[in-house]
């Protein structure tokens, strides 16, 4: 995509990946992991029962925090995508891992898509603390958001938005060796751009 946008050519993957071959160059496979289990420990339900399909925009969005390593410091990504096209609807970066960095992720989200264009949504995420919070649950009601949440130890529940982090990791952040609060949230924001 990059060769068509960037240069105007138009290559077939066999011959990109003979290029690739010649001049020594592989590309990045993540690795598959598999690890889930079934019990739920709170009362709130999974709407989303691992059915990621919507036939519009803003029926379904996942949502979750991740960790980015950098210089001397960890700080936390919040995002959440639409399971519709894939796009990132909105994220947060910070210092702590806390119930603010979702509540301010959540709070952007509902601004950018206004109640008409999210009717019915569910908004699903795992067991964390933060998901399963009074406060959390008081802002999806707030504004008609229908709260969901994965089954206890169950990843695949929140595959989405788990594998959206890890091609975040290895397509852009692992690249890297090294790098600095203001790197890290430079390269994530030109992620999402992207």
């Amino acid at each position: 995509m990059n060769l068509k946008k960037i240069h105007g050519l138009i290559l077939t993957k066999a011959t990109v990946y003979r290029y690739m071959r010649l001049n020594g160059i592989q590309s990045i496979i993540r690795k598959k992991r598999y690890h889930w289990g079934t019990k739920p420990h709170h009362q709130i339900p999974n709407l989303l029962k691992r059915d990621f399909t919507t036939k519009k925009p803003n029926q379904k969005w996942s949502i979750d925090v991740s960790y980015l390593f950098t210089i001397g410091r960890i700080i936390y990504l919040c995002a959440i995508k639409d399971l519709y096209d894939k796009s990132i609807i909105s994220y947060t970066i910070s210092r702590f891992n806390n119930n603010p960095l979702v509540l301010e992720t959540v709070k952007k989200a509902v601004k950018r898509v206004p109640l008409a264009h999210r009717e019915n949504l569910i908004l699903h995420s795992d067991q964390g603390s933060q998901f399963t919070s009074p406060p959390y649950a008081k802002l999806l009601k707030e504004h008609d958001v229908r709260h969901s949440v994965s089954f206890r130890g169950s990843c695949v529940d929140n595959a989405p938005i788990e594998s959206w982090f890890s091609a975040l990791k290895t397509e852009s952040i692992y690249l890297y060796d090294k790098l600095s609060e203001f790197e890290m949230i430079s390269i994530v924001d030109q992620y999402i751009k992207y």
